[in-house]
């Protein structure tokens, strides 16, 4: 009896295998959809392209979502080995990113965030990139890729991993109102000054007139901005809670604001303030000097000539600091 040959017994056939890069993808997406955080909705982009995997909108604690939007890379590694550093931390560095990759994420209009999953511990450990990339950004021309720094103590699996994040994402949403405060604060830094000087031990029953309110307005709101930035917290009242102890003391509410308030708020604003320029001035002519040299170019001139820091120091010897 004669058998008929299949073509499977007489040749070998080649068959696609799964990449080692397809099976990290998968299983990095499968830590992430494990331990993400229940106030997370993430959605999956289909086209990766251009270095975003996903968006991420963060849902309030009234389980309301407002907005709260960033994007967000997913890279996967079998285990990151961590080094430590100053203080006893854990660090390492991320996967290689394409500098063309980190210059379109700081062009997107919403905080981006690294994230990288290691696989043998099934955690995520995450990056706000932006910050970073403003300050090393002569790389974006110089190299063709860069690293991020990792902390052990960012990760999705940390007990402050999640707080951490929102700390992160909201930080960084400041930053364009933020450049535009501490343009003002340091570009009017000496009318600024002068106004905190000319306008305490006034009458404290007048009412403080349009033109030096709104002036006021403006500094407090400086400065609050730059605070809530650069140190992460505004230690003073919000105008509201002023204009309130206004009306509380007045027993009246015909009078936004008197002389006394104001008072008030300056002799505060008075210590706070030299702090606050010259962390913004530390901040533009060093920290992220490339970033603001390469951006707006005359205000780092102003910012880095080393005549600001001279008028701070005066302004702080006339008030007695």
């Amino acid at each position: 009896m004669i058998t008929k040959l299949r073509c499977e017994d007489t040749m070998k056939l080649k068959f696609p295998k799964r990449s080692k890069t397809h099976l990290t993808e998968t299983e990095s997406w499968r830590v992430l959809d494990s331990i993400a955080p229940k106030d997370w909705i993430v959605r999956e982009v289909t086209e990766r392209d251009y270095g975003i995997d996903a968006y991420i909108e963060l849902v309030d604690k009234n389980d309301e979502v407002t907005g709260q939007l960033m994007s967000a890379q997913l890279k996967g590694v079998g285990s990151i080995t961590w080094k430590k550093g100053n203080g006893g931390q854990q660090l390492a560095a991320s996967p290689q990113i394409k500098t063309s990759t980190a210059a379109y994420w700081h062009g997107l209009p919403v905080p981006v965030f690294l994230l990288v999953a290691d696989l043998a511990a099934k955690d995520i450990h995450f990056v706000a990139v932006k910050e970073l990339i403003r300050g090393d950004f002569e790389k974006l021309e110089t190299q063709g890729s860069m690293t991020f720094p990792l902390s052990a103590s960012l990760s999705l699996k940390s007990s402050d991993g999640p707080k951490l994040f929102r700390w992160l994402y909201a930080r960084e949403r400041l930053q364009p109102e933020f450049a535009f405060h501490i343009t003002n604060l340091i570009s009017q830094m000496d009318t600024f000054a002068d106004f905190i000087r000319m306008n305490q031990n006034r009458d404290s029953f007048m009412e403080v007139e349009a033109e030096r309110h709104l002036q006021f307005r403006a500094l407090y709101e400086s400065c609050r901005m730059a605070s809530l930035y650069l140190e992460s917290e505004w230690p003073l009242e919000e105008l509201i809670e002023l204009y309130r102890m206004d009306r509380r003391d007045w027993k009246g509410d015909w009078v936004l604001l008197h002389e006394k308030t104001l008072d008030y708020a300056l002799q505060k604003l008075q210590v706070l303030f030299p702090a606050l320029v010259r962390k913004a001035l530390k901040l533009v002519s060093e920290t992220e000097a490339g970033y603001w040299m390469a951006t707006d170019r005359v205000f780092f001139s102003l910012c880095s000539n080393g005549e600001l820091n001279m008028r701070l120091k005066q302004f702080e010897g006339e008030i007695g600091h």
